[in-house]
């Protein structure tokens, strides 16, 4: 299953995708349609008559190729004109985005067996970026499901990279789809090898037959996350086998999915070349079944559970994540987390404090000073090398950062009625030290 869209790895590799909501060109020159353009269109009618995954729409939309046709709609169209026409007209009555019609460049025999894979393999097989996040989250940014025949040894390296997080992170924003295999693969990650999970399955109407996907039992509980937190990222963009994998984990709840409802693609297509090979025709041939709903996403996407603009759910999962590690009951967890959201709150400027809760803060701790000046308050301590006052940037409830000394957080204490009555110094590598109010 794949995206219409192109993807472009930080390499400067573009993968063009086989099929779908949009017709791009592929190259030139192309072939002219002229008198073919009765057979092309006849031909198209009846490869979707025979293998479109819905018969009765799939009469239809033949019925509608044919009255086009009779009607005159696509004479004088040149053979791009003529293949976004086509597609439009299928994917308007359809409301299928997979289906697409692309003019074939010449001597390019191998076009076919392209179609039909998806785009060829990237230096990278879609791996953009693997790497552990502050707060040990594993992050994985991912923009295509390669075939795992291409992106297996890749493919495998990544998830062993990511063991042993607290949290993961999987980013789908980017991903037009690709191989269910792949798909498949990475889920199998996230279950416990000793339960076969029961992930997707795909019907294809040319063949009549039902292929299920489960978790692979290759996966050993040595390389297994089943209890490691997930969040998917997924934005407007995220088609097809991305969908499936953020379908299949938010049904058996496996993952939290942030950011935009997907594209809403979950029919598989094949290839088909159409006239005297001028043109090629994606034709959904297969749909797919959850075994839990019993349907698919099809045309209605996948649902966000916190909805975000895509450019902030990555912001949105970390914090999310953080904040759950914080409450996991885990000590060493809540730690790392805590260090984690007060940098990641640091670096993007900290939050508003009133004046007056500022004046209230501001005052004497014996060897450490708090004084309010412009509008902001800064810190002093008498036993430090530099007495020089660094500005506090508040990162929580009565929670600061000093300006220029990482790994350190201020936090004042309340008394029961309110009152700020103490403050504490606490250190990432050690204890913390605390001073009483004594203003």
């Amino acid at each position: 299953m794949s995206n219409p869209k192109k993807a472009a790895t930080t390499l400067g590799i573009t993968l063009l995708v086989a099929v779908g909501a949009a017709v791009s060109a592929i190259g030139s020159p192309f072939i002219g349609v002229g008198d073919e353009v009765e057979a092309m269109v006849r031909d198209l009618a009846k490869g979707i008559r025979d293998n479109y995954v819905f018969p009765d729409k799939g009469e239809q939309a033949a019925e509608m190729l044919e009255a086009n046709l009779e009607s005159g709609n696509y004479d004088d169209l040149d053979d791009m004109q003529i293949a976004q026409r086509l597609t439009q007209d299928l994917q308007e009555l359809t409301k299928d985005r997979h289906f697409g019609v692309r003019p074939a460049p010449r001597g390019e025999p191998g076009l076919d067996a392209m179609v039909r894979r998806g785009a060829p393999p990237s230096g990278t097989h879609g791996f953009e970026r693997v790497e552990r996040l502050e707060g040990n989250i594993g992050y994985l940014d991912l923009r295509r499901f390669e075939g795992l025949d291409e992106s297996g040894p890749t493919l495998h390296a990544a998830m062993r990279m990511l063991q042993g997080s607290d949290a993961l992170i999987f980013d789908m924003r980017r991903n037009g789809g690709g191989h269910p295999g792949s798909v498949q693969a990475i889920c199998s990650y996230l279950f416990d090898p000793g339960e076969p999970v029961h992930l997707n399955s795909l019907y294809f109407r040319p063949t009549d037959e039902t292929t299920e996907f489960w978790t692979m039992p290759e996966i050993l509980e040595s390389g297994a996350m089943p209890e490691t937190p997930v969040w998917v990222l997924t934005s407007s963009y995220t088609f097809s086998g991305a969908e499936e994998f953020t379908y299949n984990l938010k049904t058996r709840g496996r993952a939290t999915i942030v950011g935009e409802t997907t594209g809403g693609g979950a029919h598989p297509v094949d290839g088909f070349p159409i006239g005297d090979g001028s043109h090629m025709a994606m034709i959904p041939v297969g749909r797919a079944i959850n075994p839990i709903t019993k349907t698919n996403w099809e045309g209605t996407g996948v649902t966000p559970d916190v909805e975000a603009p895509a450019e902030e759910a990555l912001d949105v999962a970390v914090s999310l994540a953080l904040e759950a590690m914080m409450d996991s009951g885990d000590p060493g967890k809540a730690e790392t987390a805590s260090w984690a959201l007060v940098a990641k709150r640091a670096a993007a400027g900290g939050q508003p404090i009133s004046e007056a809760d500022m004046m209230e803060i501001a005052g004497d701790y014996g060897e450490r000073q708090v004084q309010l000046r412009d509008g902001a308050l800064w810190y002093s301590r008498s036993t430090s090398t530099s007495t020089k006052p660094r500005r506090l940037t508040c990162v929580g409830d009565d929670t600061f950062v000093v300006q220029g000394v990482p790994e350190f957080k201020l936090v004042f204490e309340r008394s029961r009625d309110g009152r700020i009555t103490a403050v504490s110094g606490n250190y990432k590598t050690r204890g913390p030290d605390r001073n009483d109010r004594v203003d």
